[in-house]
Order: C-alpha cells, then structure tokens, then sequence
C-alpha cells in the first residue's frame, strides 16, 4: 500500500542487487554469556555453499527474493537444488508479524504499523524452505559512502533451523538484521539474543553474532539452480500466496500445523510441486493446515 511518495529508485535497486549467483559464507558465533552458568558454544557455526538469488516477484512496492542452494549430488555426482529462504519486501506496509509461538506452536501476533511509522520504510519478512513466515522486521535504506545499507528493528525468530533439534534451552531468537550492499555482493549481518521465556521474566541466555558473506561469482553452476526454478516456479508462487494471503486475513494471529489427519504439511507440499498444482488445488490441500481450520 502507497502512503506517500513511490519508493525510491536506489532503494529498489539495492535490494535488486541481492539478486545473482553468490557463493557464501555463513558463521555463527556465540561471542558472550550473559546469565551465570551458561557456557558459550566451543567454536563457531560455518558453513560455505553456493547460492542462486532469483527474482520471484519485482513489483514496484514489492519485491521477492528466493534462495536456491546448489550442491553436489555425492551419489549421482551431479548438482541438486534445495529451496532455500526467501526475502519478501515491502514499501510502507501497515501491518507486520511478531512471532509468539511456544511449545512447538507455530504462531505469529499480527502487529499494526502506524502511516507516520511507516513512511519511507520497507518491511523485510524472512520465510522459512515452504514459504512459511519465520520474522519480520521493518527499516529504512541509507545510501551513502558507495554502500547500500538497511537495518530492520528488533523481532522474535524461531529457533535457526541449525538447533531447533539439538537445543531446547531457549525458546526464540531476539535479532536484529542488517543488509549492506557492496559492489562484490552483499551481507547479511544478524545480532542475535538467545532468549528463555517460560513463565518467568525472558531472560537472554547470550549473545550469537551471524556474518553471511554473498560474493558475486561467474560458477556455471548456476544453471541447475535457474533450471530447477523454471519448471517449479509456479506451484511455489501459489504455495507462498497462500500463506501470504492466510496471514493478511487472520483476524488477529496466524498459526498452522506441520500435520493433518495423518498427513505432513512437508509430504503435501511436495506433492504439490510435483504435480504443478494450480492455487485451487494448493488452497485446499493447505486450508486443513491452519490451525483456525482445525
């Protein structure tokens, strides 16, 4: 929704820019404890991968980003795609989602956002591998010393797909994101808190710095990822406007399910990429899914 000017032209081109063949660096470091007792990870999370940024959708208030991981096939000695996270963005949204899940609730608070909070600025929501939400956080692009930068405020995130099935001593992620655009590519800053909130006062258990350096690179490597979103493009973009349009009409909280009737939310997504579902078959495999349906 417009509510002042059209967004500006180095905004939309910065996050534009994260679009590309990258290969990436990912760290996590757990840097400080900060309640007695708690001992800090040994070493750091690092992993190294190479990852497609395709354009899903480029309107002028909307822009979508989705992730593609190519890596190697060790049986087949051939290239595989794996979804990855996408970046939906924006211009001057009203209305963001805090998430509030517990107990292995999947459940975000919808938040409204003042006109006056929202001039200028862009909402950044971060989707999980099936297009579920994970956070979102809102900011505004600075552009300036030949670099492009967004700081989004402070959300609560699920646990990182890399501990939610090792670690159950904290319950979200308070962090922060930044994005700087360079001319080589591009990072994905994360200041993190580990956060235990269990019907006490939250308490942050410490303190995890994430580092994410895209390098722009030339891999022909990058077709298996461009081919793989050509022919599966289409039943994702109806997967992920469903749960876009799901969470614009909950009244006041989104939640789903990851089972149905004995059917996994995973196995009924694949099914539907696989057959090229159209959106009236992807809505009503999915409606049993959300938890207001159950």
């Amino acid at each position: 929704m417009n509510l002042s000017a059209a967004p500006p032209n180095a905004d939309r081109k910065a996050i534009l820019s994260m679009a590309g063949t990258f290969d990436v660096t990912f760290t996590f470091t757990e840097d400080a404890a900060l309640v007695p007792g708690y001992e800090i990870g040994s070493r750091p999370y690092t992993e190294n991968a190479l990852e497609v940024v395709v354009v899903a959708e480029d309107t002028p208030e909307r822009i979508i980003l989705q992730h593609l991981l190519v890596v190697e096939d060790s049986k087949k000695k051939t290239d595989m795609v794996i979804k990855h996270w996408a970046q939906v963005w924006k211009w001057e949204d009203t209305e963001m989602l805090d998430y509030a899940g517990e107990d292995g609730i999947d459940e975000w608070k919808k938040i409204a956002v003042s006109k006056k909070d929202a001039s200028g600025k862009w909402t950044q929501l971060v989707t999980s591998v099936d297009d579920t939400p994970r956070y979102e956080g809102m900011g505004k692009w600075k552009h300036s010393l030949g670099i492009s930068t967004w700081i989004g405020a402070d959300t609560r995130r699920p646990l990182p797909r890399r501990e939610h099935t090792n670690r159950d001593d904290y319950d979200y992620l308070l962090g922060t994101n930044t994005h700087i655009i360079s001319a080589k590519g591009w990072l994905h800053l994360q200041d993190n808190l580990k956060v235990l909130d269990r019907g006490e006062a939250p308490r942050a258990l410490a303190r995890e710095n994430g580092i994410n350096h895209y390098s722009r690179t030339e891999s022909p490597r990058a077709t298996a990822a461009t081919a793989w979103w050509e022919k599966h493009h289409k039943p994702w973009d109806g997967i992920r406007a469903f749960w876009m349009s799901a969470s614009d009409e909950a009244e006041e909280n989104f939640s789903y399910t990851t089972s149905h009737a004995g059917n996994g939310l995973s196995k009924t997504l694949e099914g539907l990429v696989e057959s090229g579902a159209n959106d009236s078959n992807i809505s009503e495999a999915l409606i049993p899914f959300l938890s207001n349906n159950q």
